[in-house]
């Protein structure tokens, strides 16, 4: 289910002065802009019922400097969903926006271009993801109103990072269609807090896995459900479709000299899970809280404490080492591989979706859960002597701040670091693990953090974004976990080497 051609550029003319009798009630989903370049970006909206959308682009706020008009077209076909690539911006330079329709006009949206990749300059932007936007039977956030994302725009950000996780089709009401897919954007674009910061700055997406339906596999998931959830995640997200493969989502973004940001597909090329190897018995569910691949005697001896299964079974490990799984599947970690050693930015962003740290629990889904390929991953990082990598992630409903090892008990120099942050909106990790395994494996993950895994900082109960900070002047950046109250649950400074 290939999507229909994104918004093409009719004309080029002066902005006309706003319409007098102008609505905006046809635009009911807002509007965004995203993978933005030195000289160009995607705008996005939703016009309820057009068909030809004027896309209007002005330097100032009032546009009354106005620099020129584009058509673009739409129809129930993309579900009214409009994109139109600009062209030919100046590198470093914030712009203004909004869409035509008849004599109505939508919200007005705004965003910077990036600076020339040989332009060094602070930076500040936002990473978040996990946001599930169902409602009870009384219309009331099943969550919470997404009010973290009020307080990352208050940030005053570059740019957001949204990954993954941002819709949960798999939330009643269930969607396995095109159009339930489509539903659960619409549901999410009610949450204002959303829909103002896409307005406010631009974006960078990405999909995680309840995009389609948890957990899910590229190569082995129903393949209906998976190409409807792809048209309906680029429908309702401003990414850039000119390259023709929907299945293509993985790409890299240039923002100036310091920051090369790399984001990755982690679902749409990735073997199947390991899970069925690590089942319980006749039950096709893993065991809970099976361990991950290296982890020492020593420590399997104290599961019992934590509550984990007294052993694996036969195979669970050796699948989950095997060396021929991958995550990423040939292309993408060939395009992962070429970015990292080539890049001469100071710092290589890594959007992540799942966790890349070793957890040692319950590995399947994670980096761990494909131990062969993310050995070879992190081992050209250290062998190539690739500098500065930090992956940004969000999936597991925490905040986990820690050194990147290739081994955490026999190769314990970092090669890179990790945030994992979250989540906007669904079930923090810590009442994930009371409800699956009880209280007492609830306070005891922490602890297994701060003390086996060493990891810097963590926080496992609070909705959370991040902050990413970049100064060139003193060659660092700083990543903050902050909750809806701006207050900081973790920081770190690192230094660029």
């Amino acid at each position: 289910m290939t999507p229909p051609p994104s918004g093409s550029v009719a004309s080029t003319s002066p902005i006309p002065p706003p319409a007098s009798s102008g609505r905006t009630a046809t635009f009911t989903s807002g509007v965004a802009s995203g993978d933005v370049t030195s000289t160009s970006a995607v705008l996005w909206t939703r016009a309820d019922g057009g068909d030809a959308v004027d896309v209007e682009i002005a330097r100032d706020a009032t546009f009354a400097s106005g620099l020129r008009s584009e058509t673009a077209h739409t129809s129930a076909a993309r579900d009214f969903t409009v994109k139109a690539t600009v062209r030919d911006l100046q590198p470093g330079t914030a712009y203004h926006y909004r869409f035509r329709a008849g004599d109505a006009v939508s919200p007005a949206g705004a965003f910077a271009t990036a600076a020339d990749a040989a332009v060094s300059q602070p930076l500040r932007f936002v990473f978040a993801g996990d946001s599930d936007g169902a409602r009870r039977a009384d219309g009331t956030p099943a969550y919470n109103n997404f009010e973290v994302l009020d307080a990352a725009a208050a940030e005053h950000p570059a740019f957001f990072l949204y990954f993954g996780d941002t819709i949960y089709a798999d939330r009643a009401p269930v969607a396995t269609t095109l159009e339930g897919y489509r539903a659960k954007y619409r549901e999410n674009r009610g949450y204002p807090a959303l829909t103002n910061l896409l307005a406010q700055t631009s974006t960078y997406n990405m999909w995680d896995d309840h995009e389609v339906v948890n957990d899910f596999a590229g190569k082995t998931v129903d393949r209906a459900m998976l190409d409807a959830g792809r048209q309906a995640f680029r429908e309702y997200m401003p990414i850039d479709d000119s390259a023709g493969d929907p299945a293509t989502m993985y790409r890299a973004f240039r923002w100036g000299k310091d920051v090369d940001v790399i984001a990755l597909d982690e679902r749409g090329f990735r073997d199947g899970s390991a899970a069925p190897a690590c089942a319980s018995g006749a039950s096709p569910d893993p065991l809970p809280g099976a361990l991950a691949p290296g982890v020492p005697e020593f420590f399997r001896a104290g599961r019992g404490l934590l509550g984990l299964p007294p052993e694996l079974p036969p195979g669970c490990l050796s699948t989950l080492s095997d060396p021929s799984r991958t995550l990423l599947g040939a292309g993408q970690k060939q395009f992962l591989k070429q970015r990292l050693t080539s890049s001469g930015a100071t710092w290589k962003v890594i959007v992540n979706e799942v966790p890349v740290q070793q957890l040692l629990v319950q590995p399947y889904d994670r980096w761990e859960g494909y131990a062969g390929e993310r050995r070879e991953v992190l081992r050209l990082i250290k062998e190539s002597g690739v500098k500065n990598v930090v992956f940004l992630t969000t999936d597991f409903h925490a905040t986990i701040f820690g050194p990147v090892r290739i081994d955490l008990f026999t190769d314990p120099d970092p090669v890179a670091y990790e945030a994992v942050v979250g989540p906007i909106a669904t079930t923090p990790l810590r009442r994930e693990i009371a409800e699956a395994a009880g209280e007492t494996a609830a306070n005891a993950f922490g602890p297994l953090l701060n003390g086996v895994i060493q990891v810097d900082c963590n926080e496992i109960e609070s909705y959370a974004y991040g902050l990413v900070e970049v100064d060139p002047a003193s060659g660092t950046l700083t990543i903050t976990s902050k909750d809806a109250t701006g207050r900081e649950l973790c920081k770190k400074q690192l230094k660029a080497e």
